[in-house]
């Protein structure tokens, strides 16, 4: 039987963040709301007048401090769960002042008109943003940068050392395949994700302009996992709970879970497997229509990628900040841990998500709604 929650302690639930993203959508879904908008409790005469679409770890008020000390408050923010949710709001007139999506839907974010100009000339911490991620495909339209970076990080195999062992030595993405496993399995739910690591399995050396064969034999793949599978998770604390409970033994995941789970005593590992590690990079753009003042959407831009911020965003949540001057104030043991303490070396060697062809885009997400279907 489902309780009811009463208004006051659903607004109280929220405030104590004590629901996660999937109960809230339920929520709202049931009532017959679809987008989820959250401004930050705030005086009333604090009114920055901006607005911002991101995840929800980059909603931390920790990581724009320096903005909300000019102007009062934080903006209001719109959170979503992957890229193409993002993308597709926005295709539809929900219009943010600025958005963080990942660098690999660059290219879509300006086909679809949705990306202006940033001057980063009045931009006092980009001076301080590593180079390699600055020139990301992408980043600018002709002379134009139209991102920054925001966060950076990896997309690995997070493993209970204790639960696998096997695999301590042996570190491969073979093991979301592992038939020893079967039910104690976790994927993410994106189709870059379960795409990309197929095509590692199986050798496939461009997956981002591969042909109808190689889509196929990556389908065969991903049904083959598909009864392995306990879950394809949507929500990092879904995928961490299970984890930490021994639900499930193996899991595709983030830096930031791997933290977290480490933070809480668990027996992980986060594998470098063999076929490869992927890196991934968010970014920071300003949306062409979006409400508010350039200047309040530059002082954030600036207050998000400052060295204090990157701190926060490696101590907090297990990412790379794009600030190199971020390192230098942050403990080198943390740094350690999550194999970051050399960021030009492991920014140098990562195999970093790309933009799918129109063509391929279209066919994989295709594929992929009906292998979770079952088709």
């Amino acid at each position: 039987m489902t309780r009811k929650i009463e208004l006051s302690e659903f607004k109280d639930g929220l405030t104590k963040k004590a629901f996660t993203r999937r109960d809230i959508h339920k929520a709202l879904m049931a009532v017959g709301v679809g987008v989820l908008t959250l401004p930050y409790i705030r005086p009333a005469a604090a009114a920055p007048s901006i607005s911002i679409a991101t995840w929800e770890a980059y909603s931390s008020p920790d990581l724009h401090k320096k903005f909300t000390e000019t102007y009062g408050g934080s903006p209001a923010v719109q959170l979503f769960a992957d890229n193409e949710e993002a993308l597709q709001r926005m295709r539809a007139g929900a219009l943010p002042t600025l958005a963080q999506p990942g660098s690999a839907v660059l290219k879509r974010f300006h086909d679809a008109g949705l990306l202006a100009p940033i001057d980063v000339s009045k931009l006092p911490n980009y001076a301080d943003v590593f180079p390699q991620l600055k020139t990301l495909r992408g980043m600018k339209v002709g002379e134009d940068v139209v991102a920054v970076p925001a966060a950076w990080g990896n997309s690995s195999v997070i493993y209970r050392r204790d639960l696998a062992p096997e695999y301590v030595e042996n570190q491969s993405w073979n093991i979301l395949w592992d038939p020893k496993y079967s039910g104690r399995l976790a994927q993410r739910d994106g189709m870059d994700s379960v795409t990309v690591v197929a095509a590692l399995v199986l050798g496939i050396a461009d997956p981002y302009n591969m042909s109808d064969d190689d889509l196929a034999k990556i389908r065969a793949k991903l049904v083959e996992q598909r009864p392995l599978l306990r879950f394809y998770w949507t929500n990092e604390t879904d995928m961490q709970q299970a984890m930490a409970s021994g639900e499930i033994v193996a899991a595709y995941g983030w830096n930031s879970s791997y933290s977290t789970l480490k933070s809480q005593g668990v027996d992980v590992g986060y594998m470098t497997p063999k076929e490869g590690r992927l890196s991934w990079v968010d970014v920071t753009v300003r949306v062409k229509g979006g409400p508010g003042s350039e200047e309040e959407a530059l002082a954030y831009i600036d207050a998000f990628i400052s060295a204090e911020s990157g701190k926060v965003l490696i101590d907090k949540f297990g990412y790379g900040s794009p600030n190199a001057k971020a390192y230098a104030i942050t403990d080198t043991s943390r740094l350690e841990e999550l194999g970051i303490d050399n960021p030009d070396k492991v920014l140098q060697g990562g195999r970093f998500y790309e933009e799918f062809a129109p063509e391929v885009n279209a066919k994989v997400n295709a594929m992929f709604e009906e292998v979770k279907a079952g088709i």
